[in-house]
């Protein structure tokens, strides 16, 4: 079954009037195992539902002592308001373990570029990348352009000036404000100036340049075509969206039939028929497997398909490498015969998001 985390909040850190982070710890003092970049999904019971959000993980493992979270008030977001205004330091909060796509690949980063592109608070997993990149991966190219209203909205910026202090030679910000940004060219990022910057920070190979692509989904739709445009490939780009859409319409699947899922790690099995997804049709037999936006965005709900074929409906998360290796998104993966399924071990063989039995 899937595994739930106990966490108890021991500090709170204001990071702008609208943004806050929690720092958190589990409740049984074991570490909280997670990778630059991923998010964590906290599970609250409100009005008898249950309801899951995932927020990005700002620490870093290896740099900072402890997991820390941050949350930025959205003024129709019914868990971000009701974690900040209602939660406090000794409150415990419930969680599946950290997961997410938004990573480095493994190994060093020295004579690599690394460029973010990041408005608002699309800086809270990158925080994450930029410090295990300096910190732990003898990065030394590394470069944000970062969006914001103003200094008062800029998430982190305290934190982002010592770093750019402590590792001047290796890392350059560029901050981009739209209201009080005195140097016009700095006030708003766009694509023009995105093909105009880019070339001038890549110092080394431009087919090993990783790009990382945070903020709202305007601004991500931007990144992303300007960079695609410039000649880099998607597999040098990853994502990450805050904002999950409508789930999407199934795939036309011609004849389909019930099909056989087993969770290799479990021993479990279960029935699953079209139009159901994998992941909605062991919910509905009270099977309980990792997930958090149900809309193919996030990548909670990521495991490896053994044997057997799997049609997705949508993918914004996966690179066609890890499509390759088998990755799948049960969230809106549908099973054309029986299937296997693993979910991904870290390096204790372990897959943290399943109770193991």
């Amino acid at each position: 079954m899937e595994k739930i985390l106990q966490l108890r909040i021991i500090d709170i850190i204001p990071e702008t009037t609208e943004a806050y982070s929690f720092v958190l710890e589990d409740i049984e003092g074991n570490d909280i195992h997670y990778k630059a970049g991923q998010f964590l999904t906290l599970i609250f019971i409100i009005n008898n539902r249950e309801v899951r959000r995932s927020y990005s993980i700002s620490s870093t493992s290896g740099v900072n002592e402890k997991l820390q979270i941050s949350v930025k008030r959205v003024h129709n977001g019914e868990i971000s308001r009701h974690l900040i205004d209602h939660y406090s330091v000794g409150d415990i909060v419930e969680a599946i373990a950290p997961s997410g796509m938004f990573v480095l690949n493994e190994g060093s980063y020295e004579n690599k570029d690394v460029i973010l592109l990041a408005a608002g608070s699309g800086i809270t997993p990158m925080i994450s990348v930029i410090k295990e990149l300096l910190y732990k991966r003898s990065a030394n190219s590394v470069v944000l352009m970062y969006q914001n209203r103003s200094v008062q909205t800029t998430i982190f910026r305290s934190e982002i000036e010592k770093i750019a202090t402590d590792f001047s030679t290796k890392f350059h910000w560029l901050d981009f404000r739209s209201s009080d940004q005195e140097d016009a060219f700095y006030r708003r990022l766009n694509n023009e100036k995105l093909e105009m910057l880019i070339p001038g920070y890549i110092k080394y190979d431009p087919a090993k340049t990783s790009f990382f692509i945070c903020g709202p989904e305007s601004f991500m739709r931007m990144c992303q075509f300007t960079v695609t445009l410039m000649g880099f490939d998607s597999k040098q780009i990853r994502k990450e969206h805050f904002v999950i859409d409508k789930p999407p319409a199934p795939p036309l699947i011609i004849n389909p039939q019930p099909a056989k899922v087993t969770i290799l790690q479990q021993h479990i099995s279960f029935e699953t028929m079209y139009p159901k997804t994998i992941l909605q049709s062991a919910l509905d037999q009270h099977i309980a497997l990792p997930y958090s936006c149900k809309g193919g965005r996030c990548s909670t709900c990521v495991a490896t398909c053994v044997s057997g074929e799997v049609i997705m409906s949508m993918n914004d998360v996966l690179t066609e490498k890890d499509m390759k290796a088998g990755l799948i998104l049960t969230c809106v993966g549908y099973a054309v015969t029986d299937i296997a399924l693993e979910y991904s071990t870290d390096a204790a063989g372990k897959d943290n998001r399943l109770q193991h039995v």
